[in-house]
């Protein structure tokens, strides 16, 4: 048995680099454009390794995710192995070893650096990946304010070209289901009261305002379902009327004062279309829906045994991937690959759905992972695959405040046996 003295010990150096270095990691998450220009390695996952690194040698956590880690790790192999078995049987091999390593860094690897923390890191974790996206918003911004714009720069353009929200992701759509992906986890933080009203006001208007100027589609509605979805399991009604009513307020004056308070980019793209009923002119939708129809013609032919990774390109009339994670992995690594995702889901779900009652906010914890796993799950439709870290840090950084406020099981066993 474990005594308080030991629960409660000094934090040894060890752990101090470690925690740093994964905090660091979360800090610099949504910020794509500080990387190795000819690699998809960034600075974030650079203290992510070394976080993981330091934490290997501590302990293992080879169950982050409790009783759903199985599943977990069921997925991410059952999706890995079918785009390698597509690879070996139709396609390049090489292009097969480099998606997996990136996928094996992004499901395996960051659940291990990330999850399986008392409540009180976990938390700490996702007030610097809020800040974050923050950061990213007012250097974005800031740069729109006085006119600057990247033109074609493919690193830290903020502005793209079109006049398109870029922050420092490179990618306006990306900057977008980026945001999305870390509102259920700010909606956290300000429902515990982990920040102070005005702090969770201030923030939430900030990255709100980012996600408009970043002129996408898509990723508005998902943040319009991410919030019904949260505010409806969350289960008070009132506050679900009161938000509702204050949406309903804020759309009004938006679309009544469009010319005046929003970005022209936003009003071509997206208001005037919806508002003119041209769903085909709203973003690029007539773009990726003739690629998600080609792709239902591929699946036939590939959905036992896919044609491997980085393959669709290839075989595409379009020369491109379709905008489409389901369909991709479908076609990419059959119905194996297409389940393996699905799994992922199910356990993160079945995680919040099984967190017991020493759960800090349970009620918020198991609304905001839910409402994360259902809002990534949502934005793939339209994103190719999804290994790169910056979407996946703020679902598992949901995951890791399910967490209980105690030290977790794995490092108990390693303290009981003479670790560190």
């Amino acid at each position: 048995m474990i005594s308080s003295e030991t629960l409660k010990r000094p934090r040894s150096s060890l752990e101090s680099a470690e925690f740093f270095c994964v905090v660091l990691g979360v800090l610099f998450s949504s910020f794509a454009s500080l990387r190795h220009p000819g690699a998809s390695f960034t600075v974030s996952d650079f203290f992510i390794t070394f976080g993981l690194l330091f934490r290997f040698i501590r302990a293992i956590p080879l169950y982050p995710m409790q009783a759903a880690s199985s599943m977990w790790w069921l997925g991410i192999a059952m999706l890995m192995t079918g785009l390698l078995i597509g690879s070996i049987a139709y396609g390049d091999p090489v292009d097969a070893v480099v998606v997996l390593i990136q996928y094996f860094f992004s499901f395996v690897a960051l659940p291990l650096a990330i999850l399986g923390r008392p409540h009180k890191e976990a938390v700490l974790l996702a007030k610097m990946g809020v800040m974050s996206v923050v950061i990213s918003c007012l250097v974005g911004l800031g740069a729109y304010s006085i006119g600057y714009n990247g033109g074609h720069r493919r690193q830290l353009a903020l502005v793209a070209g079109n006049n398109r929200l870029t922050g420092l992701t490179d990618n306006a759509n990306a900057f977008a289901a980026i945001i999305v992906l870390w509102f259920p986890v700010l909606w956290y933080l300000g429902l515990v009261r982990a920040y102070k009203m005005i702090t969770f006001a201030c923030f939430f208007a900030l990255t709100f305002t980012g996600l408009i100027f970043t002129s996408s589609n898509s990723n508005l509605a998902g943040a319009l379902i991410s919030g019904a979805i949260y505010l409806f399991l969350l289960g008070k009604f009132r506050i679900f009327f009161i938000w509702s009513a204050v949406f309903a307020v804020t759309a009004w004056v938006g679309v009544t004062f469009a010319d005046k308070i929003l970005p022209q980019k936003f009003v071509e793209r997206v208001l005037s279309p919806l508002q003119q009923g041209n769903i085909e002119g709203v973003g690029t939708f007539s773009d990726r829906a003739e690629l998600m129809i080609e792709a239902w013609r591929f699946l036939p032919d590939y959905y036992v045994l896919g044609m491997g990774a980085e393959q669709y390109r290839e075989l595409s009339s379009h020369d491109l991937p379709v905008h489409n994670l389901y369909l991709l992995l479908a076609n990419e690594g059959g119905l194996m690959s297409l389940m393996g995702l699905l799994f992922l889901y199910l356990a993160a779900i079945t995680y919040a759905t099984l967190a017991g009652p020493d759960t800090p906010h349970r009620t918020a914890a198991r609304t905001t992972v839910i409402t994360a796993t259902l809002t990534f799950a949502a934005l793939m439709v339209s994103f190719t695959h999804i290994y790169h870290r910056a979407y996946l840090v703020p679902w598992i950084v949901s995951i890791g405040l399910l967490y209980s406020p105690m030290r977790p099981d794995w490092l108990h066993k390693a303290q009981a046996r003479g670790g560190t």
